[in-house]
């Protein structure tokens, strides 16, 4: 026995491993459109380059959602493992490695958006993506010692029912990626908004679980139909994907002072190398200002899944529209560094866009804590919910008020504001404010939470009732002595 389980594994690394990739995979898609300095160079205006690069804004959008949409079928995927053996560590392998030309086929679309064969390319990419995952069930449920162990005390035919189950929930993203290829023959924009559907497929496939076993008259527990269709998703597994791309994109950040804006030989033997540094300082204060801004949104979805209990796909739906704005701060960091300074409007459209790329960003983490709270108490842990723990609850919405109100308050101000040059620097001071607010706002509230706890340690309670049998029996106590 011991001889045949030799080739099998835990899953955690695995799966680690499959999110790390999942989230570089997503993050890098951003390159390609970080690359406005070149044609500014050129004088070209940042609205002009802006204009011709929003069929890219709106395929990288489009891109990352779809990556992130792949990343939750291969963490349903899991829900029916309790170990992996090689076959299926090479299985997966195999599909990280179509998984990493995404963005090779995305950015193709993204620039010859007018041509068919670049979406062909990612519909054969991704059905390839899919007919991995079929031969990874198939063979996990032909491997009982794989499958998780609610699945142990199941017959045969009752594994194959349920196999059935997760390939017909694979076979809806495959149907959608052969009808996209085909009608990009006829209309690109047509097939585009095909392949789009595959955002929301995780959230229409227990709608077609639910239809199949009340055909079949098969019966399912709530956990086995929970692990096959995924209506939740294990929290552990978001944060570890969002917090990859967290940590991608403020990385990338530094790329532009250590890649493209580094100091080069000549402009050290003209000019020293401390004069050339000093020429560098709004292109540091730029990375400090929009580093800051990212942990801040990393901090502020912390504090949110801290305090959720559990994740519906709709909700992951809008992290995932949150992480795809964060995926854009190196782009902000670009526009930023070549435009900002100079007292012109390329300056203040600058501002204006990173300030709506990060607000978009921001607010869709409150639409996540207002989905959490519409949905019920089941939702929320008890610190934070409104009706165990009140100060607490308004503690986290304020917390994820402040960055939408700060960056709306920098797009009207950069908007209003006539002079110029001031608007350039709103970003920056606005940027080393936000830290210093959320300082303050957690002092209020611990000043206010620790006087609260005093009050109620130190003020006596007045009972009317034990008062009364105290002074009662102090009497009784009194004529009897006499």
């Amino acid at each position: 026995m011991a001889e045949a389980n030799v080739d099998l594994f835990d899953l955690k690394r695995l799966q680690c491993f499959n999110d790390a990739v999942f989230a570089i995979v997503a993050t890098i898609l951003v390159l390609p459109l970080r690359r406005l300095e070149e044609k500014g160079k050129h004088g070209a205006s940042l609205a002009d380059q802006l204009s011709g690069k929003w069929r890219e804004l709106v395929v990288y959008v489009s891109g990352f959602l779809v990556i992130c949409a792949v990343w939750k079928l291969h963490v349903l995927r899991f829900r029916i493992l309790s170990r992996v053996d090689d076959v299926l560590v090479w299985f997966n392998l195999t599909s990280l490695l179509f998984t990493s030309l995404l963005p090779f086929t995305i950015a193709l679309e993204g620039r010859f958006t007018e041509m068919y064969l670049p979406l062909m390319l990612i519909c054969g990419n991704l059905l390839i993506l899919e007919i991995l995952e079929f031969f990874m069930i198939i063979y996990a449920f032909h491997h009982k010692r794989l499958l998780d162990e609610e699945f142990e005390h199941l017959t045969e035919p009752e594994i194959r029912q349920r196999m059935k189950l997760m390939l017909l929930k694979k076979a809806i993203n495959p149907f959608l990626y052969i009808s996209a290829g085909a009608l990009s023959l006829a209309e690109v924009q047509i097939g585009l908004v095909v392949i789009n559907l595959v955002i929301i497929a995780p959230c229409i496939s227990p709608l077609v679980g639910y239809i199949y076993c009340k055909l079949s008259r098969l019966r399912l527990t709530n956990n086995e139909f929970d692990r096959i269709f995924g209506n939740f998703i294990e929290n552990e597994r978001v944060e570890f994907f969002s917090d990859g791309i967290f940590a991608i994109v403020s990385t990338l950040l530094v790329l532009d002072i250590t890649a493209e804006n580094f100091p080069s030989d000549s402009q050290v033997r003209r000019d020293g190398i401390q004069q050339t540094l000093l020429d560098m300082k709004s292109d540091l204060f730029s990375y400090g200002a929009t580093f800051v801004v990212v942990a801040l949104l990393w901090f502020t979805h912390h504090s949110l899944f801290h305090r959720l209990e559990k994740i519906n796909q709709v909700m992951v739906i809008c992290n995932n529209v949150s992480l795809a704005f964060v995926g854009l701060s190196p782009l902000i960091n670009v526009t930023l560094n070549h435009y900002v300074g100079h007292g012109t409007p390329n300056g203040r459209l600058a501002v204006q866009c990173g300030a709506v790329i990060l607000f978009l960003a921001s607010i869709t983490q409150v639409i996540v804590l207002c989905i959490a709270l519409w949905k019920g108490s089941s939702y929320l842990r008890r610190r934070a919910d409104p009706h165990l723990s009140p100060r607490p609850h308004w503690y986290l919405v304020i917390k994820l008020s402040i960055i939408p109100a700060m960056t709306f308050l920098v797009f009207i101000s950069v908007t209003l504001c006539p002079n110029t040059s001031f608007a350039d620097n709103v970003y920056h001071i606005c940027a080393g404010l936000t830290p210093l607010i959320f300082i303050v706002m957690k002092i209020v509230f611990s000043c206010c939470l620790d006087g609260r706890v005093s009050c109620c340690q130190r003020a006596p309670v007045f009972d009317l009732q034990t008062n009364i049998a105290e002074f009662s029996s102090d009497f009784y106590n009194a004529l009897e002595d006499d």
